[in-house]
């Protein structure tokens, strides 16, 4: 049997290990049937209606405008027309509320406990002093029209070819690299499975008499993204189908998916980088979890979140996807998975900036590989002691 039959059957035997078809597909029913659930609740308390609110308004003409129309609002002018009173009648809690108005520019909402009616209360009495401010200036109706309608600006994000980037594929893209993530975090977990509970059960002392640690390891690292992205392809696809069927039980306009247009370059590059980094990831936290005995006591079981310091890094800076060291970011390759497909979105990229990213990329994955297979074929025969930082390091500069 060559290296890659090797390899090949170790990541069938762990991607089987951890995926049960039968077991997905239930959970995919599941999802589905709580979507429809929580579609049904929605629909019953859409067509629920609130108790409608008795609020008094004391000074009301002070405002120079109509009291707006609220949803669930009732405005009573006549029964409470000094502040004393409708603050007794709120207390009483005989009327819901009292708005008392100190002027045209404030006023005072007097009210026993919050309700959702209060949050646009504010607005609707701006508008509405802006509609009566308009109707009382000598403008014609399309001057009235054209203040009230603010002035649009689109952007459109041009790619190295001078065609723009198209919504679909930002869409897209933003899709691409969330399932990433979530293979990532999904995946951690069954990666420490399956490393540290065959150290504590010692069969892998068995396995390496077979195959070599590299084999091992890389068998390992293929097998458990594979399981970790088919689980993640089963949530995708149920997210699809929630997205496309619950419009039509609805009848409302559901999300609509724009077409990709011609941007499928874009899309692949972003794929390749996102598999890139989901690769060179796997193979990091192979190599941190070969070094631990037990999961449940072990200080280095934090290690799991180090992916999100570089990829939280990397997303804060969205607005500023122009700058040198958001450049610097999309080539270094612990945080280029989250920036590169940032930069190549939202601004201008040369052509040899992500040619670089990805050789960067791969060549971290394949460093990191060879450091997993070392330090698990040094670190499975030391159980019982974690071998220590200076060790590791050791290990990993001989790959």
């Amino acid at each position: 049997m060559t290296r890659w039959q090797q390899v090949r059957t170790v990541a069938s035997w762990e991607f089987r290990r951890f995926v049960k078809w039968k077991q997905q597909f239930v959970g995919l029913g599941i999802m589905l049937a709580t979507a429809g659930a929580v579609w049904a609740f929605r629909s019953f308390s859409d067509k629920a209606k609130a108790r409608e609110v008795t609020v008094a308004a004391v000074g009301a003409a002070a405002l120079g405008a109509p009291l707006p129309a609220v949803p669930g609002v009732r405005w009573d002018t006549t029964t409470h027309v000094t502040e004393s009173s409708a603050r007794l009648a709120v207390a009483d809690d005989s009327i819901g509320a009292a708005l008392i108005v100190r002027s045209r520019a404030s006023a005072e909402l007097a009210i026993r406990k919050r309700a959702a009616w209060t949050d646009g209360l504010e607005a609707a009495i701006g508008a509405a002093q802006r509609n009566a401010t308009f109707a009382r200036l000598p403008l014609s109706a399309t001057d009235r029209d054209n203040l009230a309608t603010p002035f649009s600006l689109s952007i459109a994000t041009v790619s190295a070819g001078g065609a723009p980037v198209s919504r679909g594929t930002r869409i897209f893209a933003s899709v691409i690299l969330g399932m990433a993530l979530m293979i990532l975090f999904t995946g951690f977990a069954t990666l420490f499975t399956g490393i540290t509970g065959e150290k504590q059960q010692r069969i892998t002392e068995q396995m390496i008499s077979m195959v070599s640690p590299q084999t091992w390891m890389d068998g390992k690292i293929l097998g458990l993204s594979g399981a970790a992205t088919a689980g993640t392809a089963v949530l995708a696809i149920g997210g699809f189908v929630v997205i496309r069927l619950l419009p039509l039980l609805t009848g409302k306009p559901g999300i609509t998916i724009p077409p990709v247009a011609s941007d499928l370059g874009l899309l692949l590059l972003v794929t390749v980088i996102a598999a890139l980094g989901v690769l060179m990831w796997f193979s990091f936290m192979a190599a941190v979890a070969a070094t631990i005995d037990d999961p449940n006591t072990s200080t280095r079981s934090i290690l799991l979140f180090v992916p999100m310091i570089p990829m939280g890094l990397a997303f804060s800076m969205l607005a500023k996807a122009d700058s040198t060291m958001a450049q610097v970011m999309a080539l270094f390759p612990l945080t280029s998975m989250g920036m590169m497909p940032v930069r190549l979105l939202t601004t201008s990229v040369p052509w040899w900036e992500p040619v670089a990213s990805i050789l960067l990329l791969a060549a971290a994955a394949w460093f990191f590989r060879r450091a997993a297979g070392k330090i698990f074929a040094t670190g499975v025969l030391m159980y019982g002691k974690e071998p220590t930082l200076s060790e590791v390091w050791r290990w990993a500069r001989q790959s």
